[in-house]
């Protein structure tokens, strides 16, 4: 972010009024090679929150800065069959500890807001439509991540309060109707994955020795829902993603972690944000993900990527279809980040804690590099996304 400053009087004293410009700074632009689109932005931190519209060659198509608190995931979506803007605010995030309450709200094309759903965590809001097979009627489901701290025996793990009782995550999949808030599916971490596969211990922000410091053993940070109904989540803190059945909320398989049921043939991810189904038929199913390959509680593991994974469920076999390096060495973001596949097959990337979003074509040539702050300064995006723009009104 650009800053400047200016000086005014206030009564007796001075007011320092900080003046910011966001901007996105271009290295890179094949312009045979990108696709269409403009970049939707939301730095959660630094001087200037809030969500950014930018077309592809820097200029602001769209601001409101630091007037929603902070802001994660903005995006266009889908809602009552209406092209819709979808973000999470929250005034109490704490990048520290990884989560915080808010709302998941949807906007209309003045950015008026038109739905707000309370939740405890900002990880996951999509909005995803199901096909009702009786009546062929097209429901929208929204998807959300819930974080609540609840009371555990830790003592194995090293916290040990006066009552042997420590404080853990418990990590919740949720959907349900936007429109009505009915709950459709409610799935717990807890009463499903044994504390013994987290590969994160208590230390820190997430000690455990309290609701404030709770142990984030698990960190949900992606859903999908797959047209049969089951469930992929990913599992930050895990290294895993997990198929849950939709019926009864059971795990059908793991990938990656300690205690994967299907075999990594050749590559490995861990600390991964954004996994989206991008194919999925019968026992062949093709993932894309954010490999952060760092998490901030233990070693990197090597640069972040975007990878793009086959899976087949028959030979419990995984292989590695394309990786999307950085465009320098040395990025490993430890939080954050996206992978988005294009119409024309390319793939846009938000590096997460890193500054950046790159665009690559299908086999992996970099034809697009823009960074929106300097690397090691306080601003990031959660996510970010490229997609038509057809203009917002501001709010009055």
């Amino acid at each position: 972010m650009r800053l400047t400053m200016s000086l005014s009087v206030v009564g007796c004293g001075l007011l320092a009024a900080a003046q910011y410009t966001p901007y996105l700074n271009v290295k890179v632009y094949n312009t045979s090679a990108i696709d269409t689109g403009s970049i939707y932005l939301a730095p959660h931190t630094g001087p200037a929150q809030g969500p950014y519209v930018f077309d592809q060659r820097g200029k602001i198509l769209y601001s409101i800065p630091n007037r929603l608190g902070n802001v994660f995931d903005f995006q266009p979506c889908i809602y009552q069959k209406n092209l819709r803007y979808c973000l999470f605010t929250t005034g109490s995030a704490n990048i520290a500890k990884g989560y915080g309450n808010g709302t998941a709200s949807i906007y209309d094309d003045k950015f008026q807001l038109i739905k707000g759903l309370p939740t405890s965590d900002y990880h996951e809001f999509k909005i995803q439509q199901s096909l009702n097979s009786a009546t062929g009627a097209v429901n929208d489901i929204a998807l959300l991540t819930l974080y609540n701290p609840v009371r555990r025996d830790l003592s194995q793990f090293g916290v040990a309060n006066e009552d042997d009782q420590g404080w853990v995550i418990d990590c919740r999949l949720r959907a349900l109707d936007p429109t009505s808030g009915k709950i459709l599916f409610d799935w717990s971490a807890l009463d499903h994955v044994p504390l013994s596969e987290s590969l994160v211990q208590p230390t820190g922000a997430i000690n455990g020795r309290s609701a404030d410091f709770a142990w984030d053993y698990f960190h949900m940070d992606s859903i999908a829902r797959l047209y049969n109904g089951d469930f992929i989540v990913s599992s930050r803190h895990t290294s895993t993603i997990y198929r849950i059945s939709g019926k009864d909320g059971s795990i059908l398989w793991r990938l990656g972690g300690n205690f994967s049921t299907i075999k990594l043939q050749g590559f490995q991810f861990s600390s991964q944000h954004d996994v989206r189904v991008i194919k999925d038929g019968g026992s062949i199913m093709r993932l894309s993900m954010f490999d952060n390959a760092y998490n901030t509680f233990t070693a990197p593991q090597g640069d972040s990527s975007g990878k793009i994974i086959e899976l087949d469920a028959a030979t419990k076999t995984a292989r590695l279809v394309q990786q999307y390096n950085p465009p320098e060495s040395g990025f490993q973001s430890g939080d954050g980040g996206s992978l988005q596949l294009l119409p024309r097959g390319n793939v846009f990337i938000c590096w997460g804690s890193i500054p950046y979003v790159t665009e690559h074509t299908a086999d992996g040539l970099l034809v697009y590099s823009a960074n929106y702050a300097t690397i090691g300064s306080s601003v990031s995006s959660y996510r970010a996304f490229k997609a038509p723009y057809t203009g917002i009104t501001n709010p009055k």
